[in-house]
């Protein structure tokens, strides 16, 4: 009975976070970072920026220390995402082995309307607004299912409540409950709202998945070609501003 308790509470090893909040699969570059993102190569990304909340814990900060306590934490080459209310976003992130299509895990992204409100404590999971549900990984939103690493995207759309000049907060939130007791992720940013930004297409998903994913490079900062794309800003219309 110890040995079958023991196994129901030990922590399964699993990581993920958001490599790239808002990401354009036509470009394949990234155009807006999570608070404090080190790159990918980042020696200690697993530990330093991967965040778990193990056996549902009623009470935790919601995000990891480094990225909970500041909405600044962005550079020149890290810069934080921007968008426009009624835009669709795709976010992406690594399967790390995680594929699952018989019962797929699930990710939310949730906000609150309120720009002046940080998510503070993982109990506001239960009432925070929802911008989006999708799975975590399957062979329906991963670039390379076969590959334990590849690279997935979800899906979501901006509220349209939201207002244009403003930055709001978002948590990306990963149930990833392989841990009988509960297994949690989170990544935390925020988004800059505007009345127009440059604006991915919307498309179904099999569709972007074909042209192929992102080089390793895209989660190393901004580059030249993605620093152009945003500076082509457009309204949800087409209208350049």
């Amino acid at each position: 009975m110890a040995l079958i308790l023991a196994c129901l509470t030990t922590p399964v090893q699993a990581h993920s976070w958001v490599d790239c909040v808002k990401f354009d699969p036509y470009s394949k570059e990234c155009l807006g970072y999570a608070r404090g993102y080190p790159t990918r190569n980042a020696a200690d990304i697993n530990t330093a920026y991967a965040y778990l909340f193990n056996a549902s814990p009623t009470s935790q900060a919601m995000c990891n220390p480094i990225q909970q306590s500041s909405a600044s934490d962005y550079s020149a080459d890290f810069p934080m995402a921007v968008a426009q209310p009624g835009e669709t976003i795709y976010t992406s992130w690594e399967a790390n082995g995680h594929l699952n299509n018989t019962n797929p895990t699930k990710v939310q992204v949730l906000y609150y309307p309120d720009p002046s409100h940080q998510f503070s404590d993982v109990s506001e999971r239960n009432t925070a607004p929802v911008a989006g549900t999708f799975d975590y990984a399957t062979d329906q939103n991963c670039y390379n299912p076969d590959q334990p690493n590849s690279v997935c995207l979800g899906s979501w759309v901006v509220p349209t409540n939201l207002v244009p000049g403003m930055v709001y907060h978002f948590v990306w939130f990963w149930y990833f409950n392989a841990n009988p007791a509960g297994q949690w992720y989170s990544t935390c940013f925020d988004m800059q709202i505007n009345a127009a930004s440059y604006v991915v297409e919307p498309a179904a998903m099999d569709a972007l998945l074909v042209l192929g994913g992102p080089s390793p490079s895209y989660s190393d900062g901004l580059d030249a070609a993605a620093k152009q794309l945003l500076t082509q800003v457009t309204t949800l219309s087409g209208n350049y501003v």
